[in-house]
């Protein structure tokens, strides 16, 4: 972190670096499903954590593009200009197998109570703490938060809310909600792609592993804002505040960030940046991240696998480039 905005984006990642996420994420609380084994493997995966060590494959939703995910060329293609200037998500509230003893510790449970005004407001006027988020620290000079007006803000650009709470237990047989997570979230309707293409500002969250809409914002026209612990093929082909903006997992900054882009009083904010960010990421996408793309690197994969797999590997591959 720098100045509280993630400035290492790999290490933004690493949970073992910042041990008090594993207390933050359902994947460390309860996962919905793990396996493991003692016996030595490759395992091939569409998305890893920092600690493991699966050979990273595109994920197949990528590769199958569809529409839920993905959108379409035309929608993905609207103009900046014709954008809401507003930050939009829905999901369901997965991440693990929430319950009444820990869905607080849940990162997608955390992300929507902090974009939920009522709660913003409360908290701010000293009526309510928070049951599962703390208040912006102050090193983030939040111009709205310095004049109590953080939740007014907030309501006026955030479109944020779950589609499902995935509870265990249902409230007189009713699919989607529960007794303790119901009286803190209201259901909002489900959005496609193509209504999430007309906001300007896409924030993507982890639910039990990675965020299968993640390519399909950065191919857009809008600012995806990017929050994982999961490590993906292309990582390494996106560069962090150039091609799409970073997110800390505790998503203290989430406010910052947008008070930096949308201003507030007297700032401005800064639309162009945003915008630049967003064509940078989307004009990078169309040449890094194509089908062509991933079929290349998973030929190129499998046949360095088949020479470290072969008893003759140290005399296979090209080796004229050494000479």
């Amino acid at each position: 972190m720098r100045g509280g905005y993630v400035a290492n984006y790999t290490l933004s990642t690493d949970f073992c670096h910042q041990p008090d996420l594993q207390g933050l994420n359902g994947i460390f609380v309860e996962p919905l499903s793990t396996s493991a084994t003692s016996t030595l493997f490759p395992l091939f995966g569409g998305s890893k954590l920092s600690v493991n060590n699966d050979i990273l494959l595109p994920a197949p939703i990528y590769w199958s593009e569809e529409e839920r995910f993905m959108g379409t060329d035309d929608d993905a293609a609207l103009p900046w200009d014709q954008k809401y200037d507003m930050a939009i998500w829905r999901g369901v509230a997965t991440g693990g197998r929430n319950k009444r003893t820990n869905w607080k510790a849940f990162q997608r449970h955390r992300f929507v109570a902090m974009n939920n005004s009522t709660k913003l407001m409360s908290a701010e006027e000293g009526m309510e703490i928070p049951a599962n988020f703390a208040l912006p620290s102050e090193r983030y000079h939040l111009g709205s938060q310095e004049t109590g007006k953080l939740g007014e803000w907030v309501e006026s650009w955030s479109d944020v809310s779950f589609t499902d709470l995935m509870c265990n237990e249902k409230v007189n047989g009713k699919q989607g909600t529960c007794d303790y997570t119901s009286p803190h979230f209201a259901l909002g309707g489900s959005i496609t792609m193509a209504e999430q293409f007309q906001y300007k500002y896409l924030p993507d969250i982890d639910g039990n592993s990675f965020s299968g809409r993640y390519l399909g914002f950065l191919r857009s026209t809008s600012l995806p804002i990017k929050a994982t612990l999961w490590k993906e093929w292309h990582d390494s082909r996106l560069i962090a505040w150039k091609h799409f903006v970073p997110m800390d997992n505790r998503y203290g900054d989430w406010y910052g960030i947008m008070e930096y882009f949308l201003g507030y009083g007297d700032d401005p904010g800064r639309d162009e940046i945003a915008e630049r960010i967003a064509m940078a990421g989307r004009e990078w996408a169309s040449k890094v991240l194509r089908r062509e793309d991933m079929q290349i690197y998973v030929l190129r994969l499998l046949l360095e696998y088949a020479r470290v797999a072969d008893d003759r590997r140290e005399d296979m591959g090209w080796v004229e480039d050494l000479l």
